[in-house]
């Protein structure tokens, strides 16, 4: 009877402190989103680090780590390439981490593919012809790990776009495809609290743009 109690209270006590450590990290990341939306990109990414270290099961404080790095160098248009080149440089070394934790991860992949789009946007000249390829094959890698994903279409298709673009070649094949991907985003399904599902009104934004 007594070995009974003693194994109630401990289930007690560690559903209490999971349930704990659970809610500190649901404020955690809720935090570091809205220090993002108050424009405070550097104490945002900060602290997605910091939940990610106190948290070393989870990727996704490092995902979102390191994308808010890379959407930083996309747009803020005062930044130098030197500014531009640590801020990628540090988010390859945290989607590196990201994928020792969560391998074969759709989203980490795709969002690889954007760190090297960051790359090629900061310097086409340089970067172009060595990352094109690279990133082609992030994207497809993604799709196919996961091919629900919106984000990976998407990435992978805006990025056809850019060199159809480059190239002044006709661009509706891409906003045709563009518009298959927007059903996928409400489609989600999320098997984790903060999986990522954005990427929807980037997508209309696109779409938009290519009627203009």
């Amino acid at each position: 009877m007594m070995k009974n109690i003693i194994l109630v209270l401990s289930l007690i006590v560690t559903s209490l402190v999971f349930a704990q450590a659970q809610g500190q990290y649901e404020s955690g990341m809720q935090q570091a989103f809205k220090l993002w939306e108050d424009k405070k990109p550097v104490e945002s990414v900060a602290l997605f680090e910091r939940i990610g270290q106190a948290e070393p099961k989870k990727w996704q404080p490092l995902y979102y780590a390191a994308q808010f790095l890379i959407v930083q160098t996309f747009q803020d248009g005062k930044m130098t390439i030197e500014d531009k080149s640590l801020l990628l440089e540090k988010a390859k070394e945290i989607i590196a981490n990201a994928h020792k934790r969560s391998p074969d991860n759709s989203e980490i992949w795709t969002l690889e593919g954007l760190l090297y789009t960051g790359y090629v946007a900061m310097d086409p000249n340089t970067y172009g012809m060595m990352y094109t390829s690279k990133i082609m094959g992030l994207h497809a890698k993604a799709v196919e790990l996961n091919p629900n994903n919106p984000r990976a279409h998407a990435n992978q298709i805006e990025y056809e776009m850019g060199g159809a673009r480059f190239f002044k070649q006709d661009l509706a094949p891409f906003c045709e495809r563009l518009k298959k991907v927007l059903p996928m985003f409400d489609q989600q399904e999320l098997k984790e609290p903060f999986d990522p599902s954005r990427g929807k009104e980037r997508v209309e934004e696109v779409i938009k743009s290519c009627s203009q």
